[in-house]
């Protein structure tokens, strides 16, 4: 009852205390800070020959090629003044930063800040805002800071964020208050791949981070669970296995460790954190063994405080809450990876410690057969584990100017903002968006009619590419709206995959139940087959970047520009941001070779988003061999349907119809045809060739019959045939077998990459 009054009627205040943590045995790097005064100016726009008002706060980057050893193996990453994290950055509201970013590496990079409202060329995404910062150069971003609260920055370079190049940054308000002790904690997730390897894992469709996490629900595992028919219905829909998460991750980390102790917080002390996930690709669970947290900020707002027993954080998100550190001992405040795989864990305190709660392991089979009762076009995924849904699309009205929303949302919450709170001695619950309640009403000016645009959250597992409505930000056009104009963006989640999406240089308004009392973000989760509603005055100038913040899902493609009609276009824009434009457009390359006792099999892909290149070779050590080459351009949007052209080259030396012109043994021909997606993830083909010949082919890859073991088939009216099994041991090795009808039975190994 004494913690649970504490809290009730604390004054949240704004102390920063810095708990970084330095690379061990690294290379060295100090954070120079320095300081100095200006008198106030009018302005804080930039412009020519202006300086900005308030006091300077010079920060140095340097930003540098490192090794880390977080598994016990020596691996590649990039950090900051020696750091991962990168170092605390923290002002005070009416600051003016000067922060020199010194690339000390071989390659570009960027940084973009996060959350923070400042002019356009400063925001810091390469090829639309600001030019990237050349390898040995440096580049000096400048802007006020009229907000304050909890923030980041990160690189918004490639996939340089998952190497390390993520920090935070702390901002005070003006207005002095009461001092509380904090700590700042950064969540990420590591791995010990080559991130550019990882993407090109997730573009062939690979199965071993689903072995890694036991989340491959094959057939033997569905049927020991009761489960065949609901796989069945799923495969029958074209739909590859439930997961809530993308990437095998070796480690989750707060703060670059997983274990942190804060043994400097007193016997019940209430102390507050500021929690910024971020992670690349992670959502975190954060649980405090001593009782409940109090949010009392969301990405950086002050918010009615709410108690919540178990927090869950979106990649990309901040969370201020207060805690309680007992009275004797020492409490777990812990973050468990969303597919709980691993956790983090922060201690406060000294003495026995009282561990939060564990999370049970996911239960993939009954979260498949949940959705496979349901109609997968009015699917409501509300009591499916792990993704608790709730649809706040509902009518909106207005937020508050920029100028209105730092004096009104971004200051310390005062004693009478307490007024009115529920007093109840209720056992605090699960944490929803409904609970967020800003302090004051955000409504925007209903005399505008809002131009509301509506987004589809779409993608293809399979191939694992993301889009807006269908669109990759390579084929798609700008989002425009126009200066004072009230914007409302009506986003629906088709796909099985959580999306969190943030919108650079804005904040907006999540429409929730809290009505006119909506509060503010600048990024927000949507769930698998969810309607979010969110609006925005449109009160900035240029192009900006609205994308989800899955590194993986933006980089395959979910992304927009945000572009102001009538607006100045920057060197980029003139181009059509051709360099942005092709990120998601790579080419990604892999191939499985296989030496068995009666030959060898190679099958080789490299393909983008629409195009793609196919090669099969077979060879028996009689010397018999066949090749085909196809070169394929999917035409649908769900990409179904692939239309190609190809050659077929074949030359049985020891088979029946060897000396047999264009027979199934002795051919070269070319041809056209299509493959299509039947259900049960069969792909058809259906080709002719040029002197007329017909062929119906049927295939399926990658058919789980255990957690490690799976099956493949095909045949095709030349009464050609093969089975063929293999078993994973390694992400790139298996065991494997099979029996052709040409080549007959063999068996060896198979080499993946």
């Amino acid at each position: 009852m004494k913690k649970l009054l504490s809290l009730v009627f604390l004054i949240p205040v704004y102390t920063f205390a810095q708990m970084n943590h330095s690379m061990p045995g690294e290379m060295d790097g100090g954070l120079k800070k320095t300081t100095s005064y200006n008198f106030p100016l009018k302005k804080t726009q930039l412009a020519p020959g202006n300086i900005y008002q308030g006091k300077k706060v010079e920060y140095d980057l340097y930003v540098t090629d490192t090794m880390v050893n977080f598994t016990g193996k020596r691996r590649h990453a990039i950090a900051i003044n020696g750091q991962i994290p990168a170092p605390i950055l923290e002002f005070t509201e009416g600051d003016t930063a000067i922060i020199r970013v010194h690339n000390m590496m071989k390659m570009e990079t960027s940084i973009h800040w996060h959350g923070i409202l400042l002019p356009n060329k400063e925001d810091g995404v390469p090829y639309l805002t600001t030019s990237p910062v050349e390898a040995g150069k440096t580049y000096t971003f400048t802007f006020p800071l009229i907000q304050s609260g909890t923030y980041w920055y990160h690189s918004h370079t490639m996939l340089q964020e998952q190497s390390g190049l993520y920090g935070s940054i702390v901002i005070h308000p003006a207005q002095p208050e009461p001092q509380l002790k904090e700590y700042v904690l950064l969540l990420s997730d590591w791995t010990d791949e080559n991130p550019h390897q990882v993407l090109r894992y997730l573009k062939r469709g690979g199965e071993w981070y689903a072995i890694k996490k036991g989340a491959l629900q094959s057939y033997g595992e569905a049927i020991a669970a009761g489960a065949f028919k609901d796989k069945l219905k799923q495969e029958w829909q074209r739909m590859p296995a439930m997961d809530v998460s993308d990437v095998y991750y070796n480690k989750f980390l707060l703060n670059g460790q997983e274990t942190n102790e804060f043994k400097d917080a007193k016997p019940g002390e209430i102390i507050r954190l500021r929690i910024i996930n971020g992670s690349a690709a992670t959502y975190f669970n954060l649980q405090y063994g001593n009782s409940y947290m109090r949010i009392i900020a969301a990405d950086g707002i002050n918010v009615t405080p709410v108690n919540v027993n178990k927090l869950e954080i979106a990649i990309a998100e901040t969370y201020d809450v207060l805690i309680t550190v007992p009275e004797t001992g020492s409490a777990e405040l812990r973050a468990t990876s969303w597919d709980v795989m691993g956790y983090s864990s922060a201690f406060f305190g000294n003495g026995p410690i009282i561990k939060a709660p564990d999370i049970p392991r996911l239960n993939y089979f009954k979260m498949m057969q949940q959705m496979g009762s349901m109609n997968m076009k009015t699917m409501d995924m509300g009591n499916m584990p792990g993704m608790e849904m709730k649809n706040m699309s509902m009518p909106a009205d207005t937020i508050p100017k920029k100028e209105e929303m730092n004096m009104q949302n971004m200051e310390g919450m005062k004693m009478d903002d307490m007024a009115g709170m529920d007093m109840k001695m209720e056992i605090p619950g699960e944490f929803n968006y409904n609970m967020l309640r800003a302090l004051h009403p955000t409504t925007l000016d209903s005399s505008l009619v809002p131009r509301e645009i509506k987004l589809a959250l779409t993608g293809n597992m399979l191939r694992y590419v993301w889009s807006f409505n269908f669109k990759t930000l390579s084929t798609a056009d700008k989002i425009l709206i126009r200066k004072g104009e009230r914007v409302r963006f009506v986003l629906t989640n088709n796909t099985m995959m959580r999306h969190p999406l943030h919108l650079h240089g804005h904040f907006f308004r999540l429409i929730n139940t809290q009505g006119e009392y909506s509060p503010m973000k600048h990024t927000f989760d949507i769930k698998p087959m969810e309607t979010v509603t969110i609006e925005f005055e449109a009160n900035e100038e240029q192009d900006w970047f609205f994308h989800c913040h899955i590194l993986y899902h933006m980089m395959a493609g979910m992304a927009r520009i945000v572009s102001y009609e009538g607006s100045e276009q920057n060197e980029f824009a003139k181009t059509g941001y051709k360099k942005l434009k092709k990120e998601d457009n790579a080419f990604y390359p892999w191939y499985d070779l296989s030496v068995h006792s009666q030959g060898a099999w190679l099958s080789g892909n490299i393909s983008n988003n629409k195009t793609a290149l196919e090669f099969e070779g077979r060879v028996s050590w009689k010397g018999d061999y066949e090749t085909e080459t196809h070169l394929l351009r999917y035409l649908d949007k769900k990409q179904y349907l692939a239309f190609y052209i190809g050659y077929d080259y074949r030359k049985n030396k020891t088979l029946p119809l060897a000396n047999k012109p264009n027979s199934k043994d002795n051919r070269r021909v070319f041809d056209a045809g299509f493959y299509y997606l039947l259900p049960m993830l069969i792909r058809s083909e259906w080709r002719i060739d040029h002197t007329g010949r017909l062929r119906l082919q049927l295939e399926r890859r990658d058919l789980p019959l255990s957690n490690n073991f799976f099956f493949d088939f095909r045949v095709n009216t030349d009464m050609e045939y093969n089975v063929a099994a293999r078993y994973m041991i390694a992400k790139s090795f298996s065991i494997s077998t099979n029996y052709d009808s040409d080549y007959k039975w063999g068996i060896g190994l198979t080499w993946h990459y």
